[in-house]
């Protein structure tokens, strides 16, 4: 009797692990409000984010130009980076976190040297709701 009990918990614990893996893997997909923390001071940018699998792709929307983005995400761990080009260097930029619904968060690297802390928070839709009222 014990044991279909044990066996029949540990099947719901597996499905319950696997669901929210893929729950936040879907979750991402979309567009982002991003901001990442500077000497110079918060830089904003958007993210426009796309999910394969584990597989993560997209654009990143900033003031100087978008530039290609791609990662991964595993369950609610995610990663990303993308390259610029600072005074006539590539800069690789480097986001690592956690995805948290509709936020996220965690550190970025320079370059895999030094770094501070990013977040981001799903973008609302500028339209607003219409009306049944002429």
């Amino acid at each position: 009797m014990k044991r279909p009990l044990l066996t029949t918990i540990f099947v719901f614990v597996l499905v319950l692990v696997f669901a929210d893996g893929v729950l936040a893997q879907k979750s991402v997909e979309g567009e982002w409000d991003a901001v990442f923390n500077t000497p110079g001071g918060p830089r904003p940018f958007k993210l426009v984010l796309k999910v394969d699998g584990e597989k993560l792709t997209g654009t990143a929307k900033r003031a100087n130009g978008d530039v290609p983005v791609s990662g991964t995400l595993k369950g609610n761990d995610i990663m990303f980076a993308y390259t610029i080009s600072y005074n006539g260097n590539d800069v690789t930029l480097t986001y690592s976190g956690k995805v948290n619904g509709d936020t996220m968060s965690g550190n970025v690297s320079f370059n895999d040297t030094a770094g501070d802390e990013w977040s981001a928070k799903r973008a609302t839709s500028a339209e607003k709701p219409k009306s049944d009222k002429p």
